[in-house]
């Protein structure tokens, strides 16, 4: 408590400079800053309290395992052989019943040797050699038994990979056949599409040339279109248009004859159906000309009758072309789907007959691996039934010939030895339990039931009449702050503030206690100290240390602003303002805040600034 009032004293002197400094500098605005650095945030609270006479008693568990019992809680009064808490025990006791039944079976067969063989004990050895000879027999059966069974499933299993190599060559067979089908029925296609490419540009040619006929007719010159010019003028663009398509295509189409790749014949016929749509339009266009066109003293309604056939006709040979065309581009599609499923079908039977080989293959491996372990096993069945056999006819010549004192001598050694079994688990059992020494009161426990307990910790402390305590109460404001176990520095009135003592929390009071109107809890306090010095009544002064955190970026309380709930500290920027920074707070201690957030170590921070 006295420490704490000298650090407030440092910091206070060091605000008091940091202001003297501020305020002796030119600038208009005086203030008082502090750097930020890393250190101990310790919070603690102050009480004050008197000695009584008390001690301690640490326990620990001397094996480690798993806790099933805690009988007490802290606080609890306890009497001398009360079992406070106990380890798992099950699997002891049952090693324990093991053990006593090992002795037992020790002590009868010490007795059965000095009571010497009986004829009923002769007769039952007999029986058990007669049993072991069966045993033998059945279990050299069985090896026979099992060497057959192992051979018909190995055969099996390679049958039925020969079968499986065989589906699975004539499915690669059939994959191939189908690559070869589907290729042979989709070049028939694109070799017609050929034919139709080159008999569609041929009619585009054709159709091209009596459209410029008709729009070059020199008869028609004076009346075409004479009732919408606009017509003649829509129609010459067509013409242009569709015959620069038609050369595009042509050049194309020379291009790629020397290569006739299904791709280049799938680029040739869209090209060509894009001509002939072209063309289409270009004539349609030309027929609604001739349809604004007039007869003259040059131009006879015969003759504007015969052209508007000539684009007629030439109109449904272009439909017919790319009616044809459309058909073969249909029929190329539609094939390349049925190779494609017919392929996928056949390679789909190839991944089947695979995957079949491989089970084959494996149940062949699993044939092999279990005719193994079969085989092993009624192998070592014969050999063990051997042993049983020789080890009955070792008993029946034993039972005939009686105990020798060196039978006795390990007989009897046999059951020593099982009594120190039972009486190590017994021990063993004993030691899972912590029993109260003296009376007392237990003030810690450092475990809860299911968790490992370990031997090096202590796990449980109680509190008997010889040692110290102290009692001190606490307000409600700081009793949430405090928990059992934590570390308390104590120094005594009589003694001065030099001499300080380390003790700790061992029990707070749930019940509170009202001074003056003010609520109060009871902590108490113990520690070890000289008793020719502590003695009972003299007054403590306690700092217990209820939080700390170390090597942390910190800031005085004078540097924290609060407003509606925001947290954040100012400083100075360079060029001299005032600004502002959120910041998040972690530890509040007794000096200094823990800040997680917001600033860095060596940065400056505004801690008062001096009204005007």
């Amino acid at each position: 408590m006295r420490k704490r009032n000298i650090i407030i004293a440092v910091v206070i002197l060091i605000l008091i400079v940091a202001v003297i400094i501020g305020s002796s500098g030119d600038k208009a605005l005086n203030y008082t800053s502090v750097r930020i650095s890393r250190g101990e945030v310790l919070q603690t609270v102050s009480a004050t309290g008197a000695v009584e006479a008390k001690t301690k008693i640490d326990m620990k568990f001397v094996n480690s395992g798993r806790i099933e019992e805690i009988n007490v809680k802290v606080g609890d009064e306890v009497k001398e052989g009360d079992v406070l808490a106990k380890l798992e025990s099950a699997k002891l006791e049952s090693q324990l019943a093991q053990a006593e039944a090992s002795l037992s079976a020790a002590r009868a067969n010490l007795q059965e040797l000095l009571n010497g063989a009986t004829s009923e004990d002769i007769r039952v050895a007999e029986t058990a050699v007669d049993n072991a000879e069966i045993a033998l027999t059945s279990a050299k059966q069985s090896l026979a038994d099992t060497n057959s069974s192992a051979a018909s499933s190995i055969a099996n299993a390679e049958a039925s990979i020969s079968s499986a190599q065989v589906t699975l060559d004539n499915a690669k067979l059939s994959l191939e056949n189908t690559k070869i089908s589907n290729e042979n029925n989709l070049d028939q296609l694109y070799d017609s599409a050929w034919d139709a490419i080159d008999s569609s540009l041929a009619v585009a040619d054709d159709a091209l040339e009596t459209n410029d006929t008709v729009l070059d007719n020199e008869d028609a010159a004076n009346t075409l279109s004479v009732l919408n010019s606009q017509y003649l003028i829509n129609a010459e663009v067509l013409k242009r248009d569709a015959e620069n398509l038609y050369d595009a295509t042509i050049a194309y189409r020379h291009g790629v004859n020397s290569v006739k790749t299904y791709e280049n014949a799938d680029a040739t016929i869209e090209k060509t159906g894009d001509v002939l749509s072209a063309v289409k339009n270009a004539l349609s266009e030309t027929y609604k000309v001739l349809q604004s066109t007039i007869t003259s003293s040059t131009l006879t309604q015969a003759e504007l009758d015969a052209l508007k056939s000539s684009i007629s006709n030439d109109r449904t040979a272009v439909n017919t072309s790319i009616s044809s065309m459309t058909s073969k581009k249909q029929a190329i599609a539609t094939q390349k789907i049925t190779n494609q499923t017919a392929l996928d079908s056949a390679q789909s039977t190839v991944n089947s007959a695979t995957s079949a080989l491989n089970v084959a293959n494996n149940s062949l491996a699993s044939a092999h691996s279990s005719a193994t372990t079969q085989i092993n096993s009624a192998q070592s069945a014969v050999l063990l039934r051997e042993g049983d056999l020789q080890q009955a006819k070792d008993r029946l010549n034993q039972v005939k010939a009686g105990a020798t004192s060196a039978q006795v001598s390990a007989s009897r050694a046999q059951v020593n030895q099982a009594a120190a079994s039972v009486e190590l688990i017994e021990n063993q059992i004993k030691d899972s339990s912590i029993i109260a020494p003296q009376n007392g009161v237990v003030t810690s426990i450092e475990g809860e039931v299911g968790e490992i307990a370990s031997t090096a910790g202590v796990f449980l402390s109680i509190m008997i009449s010889n040692g110290f305590e102290i009692k001190a109460n606490i307000s409600e404001v700081d009793i949430s702050k405090i928990k059992v176990g934590d570390e308390v520095e104590i120094t005594f009135d009589a003694l001065g503030s030099d001499q300080i003592f380390k003790g700790e929390v061992s029990e707070i009071d749930p019940a509170e206690t009202e001074i003056s109107g003010v609520v109060y809890y009871k902590v108490m306090t113990i520690f070890t100290g000289d008793g020719e010095i502590i003695k009972p009544g003299m007054t403590a002064n306690l700092d217990i240390m209820t939080a700390s955190e170390e090597n942390v970026i910190r800031i005085p309380f004078q540097a924290l602003n609060e407003e509606n709930g925001r947290k954040f500290v100012k400083f100075v920027d360079k060029e001299g303002d005032i600004k502002e920074k959120d910041v998040i707070v972690g530890l509040r201690g007794d000096t200094y805040l823990e800040i997680t957030e917001g600033v860095s170590e060596g940065d400056e921070l505004v801690t008062f600034i001096e009204e005007e």
